[in-house]
């Protein structure tokens, strides 16, 4: 069986640290949340997360995937070919021709 190599940051290092001693007996769940800045019953949540998945559970459930709020890549470019044609310009020294001209009424 191969093990899968995580990158870990540092805070998620430190919260697995934290519950690791947990687990050892050397630290109560209560001083592990104020710790790790977390609600007791959060620590229990991730503990049984650490048990089942083991340090992948420090993991945010959503890495390596794309965000829900991200527009698909051919809408995106779709507008910026869009907005690259409107931007245009043939003489990048003369304004656009929407401007208005001096003396325009």
């Amino acid at each position: 069986m191969e093990t899968e190599r995580i990158a870990l940051s540092q805070r998620e290092r430190d919260r697995l640290r934290v519950l690791q001693d947990v687990e050892q007996g050397h630290l109560t769940q209560v001083e592990a949340a104020g710790r790790i800045h977390l609600c007791d019953r959060q620590v229990r949540r991730l503990l049984l997360r650490l048990r089942e998945q083991g340090d992948r559970a420090m993991l945010h459930g959503l890495r390596g995937r794309p965000s829900n709020r991200k527009f698909a890549v051919t809408f995106e470019q779709k507008v910026w070919h869009g907005y690259g044609n409107a931007m245009r310009i043939s003489d990048p020294r003369s304004p656009p021709s929407t401007w208005p001209r001096k003396g325009y009424p």
